[in-house]
């Protein structure tokens, strides 16, 4: 995507980066050959006495109110979910629900549409398109409480034409109840996924990541034999630093072409069918 056909939204608000096709000026700058969101934040300053003596104090940033706020709740919004870049899809706390409706911008119009009840999940659902989106990147989502962890697996199952899927560094732990029937790029690195029994369903994914995760072994890994995959990305698990750690992941995928970045080798397949040594350490 070329500099002038993005825009670029303020990152405080969560809204996302929104995709068009309209020339223009750009919120992007180049810095040393990559094009990256620079965001300029200001605050004012103003001094208080307290009993405690002089002290500075902050106003909050007129961008404060949109810190719940999805791109689908605010009024006039036509913009859809498959549009974005990397959209915030994190629920908020239920404090939120306390000024949804009564919430107001800068110019002191009502921030949120105001849809109630089941007309408010048909929009919400309606807008973020979840349905027809292909390529989806929802990285970074900052998941600390169940019921955003709830709402991020509610997202991920109705993905189900989607190709290309981007969820790095989102502390996911279990995603065995999500099935990706068209994905052919899965990203999961930099999360804390146990093993591989806690995957997706994946019937036709090709390029998988999984690099600095918590998996330990290769139990599960068969599940992977039917899928056409060509490169698999393991690189800072545990299993990675195991004894005949490539043979064995090309035993159980023997159509595999890459391991972490590195062609299948004559070496794959000399497998050392000898028990590993014993780690243990005997003191006479």
């Amino acid at each position: 995507m070329s500099e002038s056909s993005s825009i670029g939204t303020n990152s405080s608000s969560g809204l996302g980066t929104i995709q068009s096709s309209q020339s223009g000026s750009s919120d992007y700058s180049d810095i040393s050959g990559t094009t990256v969101p620079l965001i300029l934040v200001t605050s004012h300053r103003e001094d208080s006495t307290s009993k405690l003596g002089s002290q500075a104090s902050f106003k909050q940033l007129p961008a404060n109110r949109y810190c719940y706020t999805s791109w689908h709740e605010v009024r006039n919004a036509e913009v859809k979910g498959d549009q974005l870049n990397c959209p915030r899809i994190r629920e908020g706390p239920k404090d939120k629900e306390r000024t949804f409706y009564s919430l107001r911008n800068e110019q002191g119009n009502l921030l949120h549409h105001d849809r109630k009840g089941r007309k408010r999940m048909d929009y919400r659902n309606k807008m973020e398109n979840w349905e027809n989106a292909v390529s989806v990147n929802l990285s970074f989502q900052d998941l600390g409480d169940a019921y955003q962890r709830e709402n991020f697996i509610r997202v991920l199952k109705r993905l189900i034409r989607t190709e290309e899927l981007q969820l790095m560094d989102d502390s996911l732990t279990d995603l065995h109840a999500v099935s990706l029937p068209r994905c052919k790029y899965l990203n999961v690195s930099r999360n804390f996924l146990p093993s591989f029994k806690k995957l997706p369903r994946l019937p036709v994914v090709e390029h998988l990541y999984l690099e600095q995760n918590n998996i330990s072994s290769l139990d599960g890994l068969d599940v992977l034999r039917k899928a056409p995959l060509q490169s698999l990305h393991l690189r800072s698990n545990p299993v990675s630093f195991t004894v005949n750690y490539r043979q064995r992941v090309f035993q159980i995928l023997p159509n595999l072409k890459s391991l972490d970045g590195v062609k299948r080798l004559p070496s794959d397949s000399e497998f050392d069918s000898e028990e590993e040594p014993s780690r243990m350490c005997v003191i006479c």
